[in-house]
């Protein structure tokens, strides 16, 4: 049996916790007739493809992040209208914002530059915990959907640390 490291361990975790929040047939293991027969229709079900770092060839640090918006657009779907265009919206623009700070830090050159925009990725993730507290007290999240973005949040600052040790080094 193949030995997985923490990183796949705990994509595999969200990657369940969406499916769940989805409610697809793959989250509950069995084929639901409602979805019998869809594979010929116009339209297929909504999936959400699997970012694997290896088949990616991407840091970790990218693949989290993805994760941790994906799971973000997917449970802020179900929000109260009322909130989906203050807290939600901003929740949602944090997360996008993560990842493009990460990708143009990513292909910065210049050491100052690059830093710059890892500090800015790191204002965004402080961002997101904060508009997720906010969400859940204003009820636009639940407790547990909470505690799935704050773990993820916790994992994705861990690697953003260490790409940046990593950068000062050099």
């Amino acid at each position: 049996m193949e030995n997985k490291t923490n990183e796949q361990l705990s994509l595999e975790m969200i990657e369940k916790e969406i499916q769940a929040e989805l409610n697809t047939p793959e989250s509950a293991g069995i084929e639901e007739p409602a979805f019998a027969g869809l594979e010929n229709a116009s339209r297929k079900p909504f999936q959400i493809k699997d970012f694997n770092a290896p088949r990616d060839r991407e840091m970790a640090v990218f693949t989290h992040a993805k994760k941790l918006s994906e799971y973000i657009f997917v449970i802020t779907e179900k929000s109260p209208k009322k909130l989906r265009w203050s807290i939600v919206t901003r929740l949602q623009n944090a997360s996008v914002e993560l990842i493009e700070n990460l990708y143009r830090a990513n292909f910065e050159r210049e050491e100052d530059v690059r830093l710059n925009y890892q500090k800015s990725a790191a204002v965004s993730l402080r961002l997101i915990d904060f508009y997720t507290e906010t969400a859940r007290k204003k009820q636009a999240i639940t407790v547990r959907q909470t505690a799935i973005i704050a773990r993820q949040l916790a994992e994705t600052e861990k690697l953003l640390n260490g790409w940046v040790k990593s950068t000062k080094k050099k």
